[in-house]
């Protein structure tokens, strides 16, 4: 008993040591969800500023698109991944592409109608749908605790941002809520690709995916229109580069923390914008 009594120390001290490889992995994946909400908070800013600029929302998320899939295509040469993927996660991420085309016009469209602030709020409303469409299909527990923790942080991200009752428009609103939708099948779709699959080979996928997409509804929503003002390519780049590094490193956080908790997580974003 005195020996058993003697040991557990030990022992506590061995599985400390044992779980230290999970806990910095976790930490891992925690930052680069917060990489993700820094970068992606400050995109709807800039898409103000390309819109003001000249340019318009097709214009935009198109070329963002693209520019996505060609800086995604360069970092997996660079660190020397396989765009292989199995065709089970090709069609899941290619199907999450058109829900993230869907996504993008939705919730940058938004800007053009009603404050950031109401865009934010609104999309934002997306981790408690993840939350109880992960647990509809079985892809994460969502329990009571959960539920409210995922309730308490949407309200009171609605106290931190502030509510714009004055200035709302039914079209914005539709675009916003809209694109809250659609980022559930992006966030669920693109994790279950991942099981299968590598983070960036999904993101690669996806990004294509998109990208076509938002090129062949094009000619019927819209005419090519670039910023024509410094301003406005300013704003163009930050939507670009905002939602490249956001979108990639909170994908590649999934294998890491998990969807649910890693959109738990961005619930920060909003604050940063």
């Amino acid at each position: 008993m005195t020996a058993a009594v003697e040991s557990l120390p030990k022992d506590h001290r061995q599985i400390g040591r044992a779980l230290a490889p999970l806990r910095h992995r976790q930490s891992i994946g925690t930052a680069m969800v917060i990489l993700s909400s820094v970068a992606i908070a400050v995109v709807p800013s800039f898409a103000r500023l390309a819109y003001d600029g000249g340019s318009n929302v097709m214009s935009v998320i198109t070329l963002r698109c693209l520019l996505t899939v060609g800086m995604t295509w360069i970092l997996m040469v660079s660190l020397g991944q396989t765009l292989w993927i199995v065709r089970k996660s090709l069609i899941v991420s290619c199907v999450a592409g058109v829900s993230y085309a869907v996504m993008l016009f939705g919730f940058l469209g938004a800007v053009k109608y009603i404050p950031v602030n109401m865009v934010i709020l609104i999309y934002f409303s997306h981790p408690l749908l993840v939350g109880v469409a992960a647990a509809l299909l079985g892809d994460g527990a969502m329990n009571m605790r959960m539920m409210m923790a995922f309730t308490a942080a949407f309200a009171g991200l609605g106290l931190a941002i502030g509510f714009s009752l004055s200035a709302l428009n039914a079209t914005g609103l539709c675009l916003a809520a809209l694109g809250a939708v659609t980022c559930v099948f992006v966030i669920v779709g693109s994790a279950r690709a991942m099981r299968q699959a590598g983070g960036l080979a999904v993101a690669f996928y996806m990004m294509v995916s998109a990208t076509i997409t938002l090129a062949l509804l094009f000619p019927f929503m819209s005419v090519f229109a670039l910023p024509q003002t410094v301003a406005g390519w300013v704003g163009f780049a930050g939507v670009a580069i905002g939602s490249t590094i956001g979108t990639l490193a909170f994908l590649c956080a999934f294998p890491i923390v998990g969807s649910v908790r890693a959109t738990m997580i961005s619930n920060v974003e909003p604050l940063l914008g």
